[in-house]
């Protein structure tokens, strides 16, 4: 399996999880969920992939710089509702 191919299955199953348990999610709260799953809990992964969500429109960043967190958003920007 390619690079991309793990990092889009990744980032499938954290957004899988956020939509089960919902809340604040931060770089600390994907790495613990991941340790769970026997997952590696690199920071900087999770971050990316927190980050790479909201960009595509499935979470909303709040929060300053250095407490930043992330919810579900509750309607996709590239709806047309």
């Amino acid at each position: 399996m390619s690079t991309t191919t793990n990092q889009e299955a990744r980032r499938a199953r954290l957004l899988e999880g956020i939509r089960a348990a919902g809340g604040r999610w931060t770089s600390g709260r994907v790495q613990e969920q991941r340790r769970r799953s026997g997952e590696a809990p690199c920071r900087t992964t999770a971050r990316r992939d927190l980050h790479a969500l909201a960009a595509r429109g499935h979470l909303e960043q709040r929060g300053p710089e250095n407490g930043r967190f992330y919810t579900l958003r509750t309607t996709r920007k590239d709806d047309r509702s």
